[in-house]
């Protein structure tokens, strides 16, 4: 059994097709994954590790030099023109330490000699910390030499006997 076909005046509701309703843009997912996979890559290869791992202070005005090696985490002295800082610590006046004929720095050498026993005590537990007798010193560029000679004679007095100067490369 069949039904006629109804003639009524009704039209069929359609979609509007086309840009008449375009309320808003609505991107595909795949290709925001796609493009955010291509910033992640790019970001990814164009970081480097060897940033710079030491931070001079504002009142720091480090030696120019022609040196390309990278700087390496170790024990960090500070000398400025007022003060000697072991790891942002103050440990001394320069105008006490320059005023004195006695190579060593007791504040220095005892500071030291702590950092040293702390790693020391790390050392017997864990294989990957040894005691290297590693320091960084970054001095002002307008210290005295007796300032840094006295500096150098109580890390060594301590066994920090492997010195880095920091130093600017020349043109930055």
């Amino acid at each position: 059994m069949s039904f006629p076909v109804s003639k009524s005046s009704l039209k069929r509701a359609r979609k509007p097709r086309g840009s008449k309703n375009l309320k808003g843009f609505k991107p595909q997912l795949t290709s925001l994954v796609d493009l955010m996979t291509v910033i992640v890559v790019y970001l990814v290869q164009s970081f480097s590790t060897e940033g710079q791992i030491i931070t001079v202070s504002k009142d720091l005005t480090l030696p120019e030099s022609s040196a390309k090696k990278p700087p390496v985490l170790n024990v960090n002295i500070i000398v400025t023109n007022k003060y000697v800082l072991a790891e942002d610590i103050k440990v001394a006046n320069v105008d006490d330490v320059l005023s004195t004929d006695d190579m060593v720095i007791p504040q220095l050498y005892e500071w030291l000699g702590t950092r040293r026993e702390m790693t020391e005590k790390i050392e017997k537990y864990s294989t990957k910390t040894k005691f290297k007798g590693d320091v960084t010193i970054q001095g002002d560029k307008r210290i005295r030499f007796r300032l840094l000679k006295k500096i150098m004679y109580t890390c060594g007095q301590q066994g920090f006997n492997n010195f880095n100067l920091a130093v600017q490369s020349k043109g930055e």
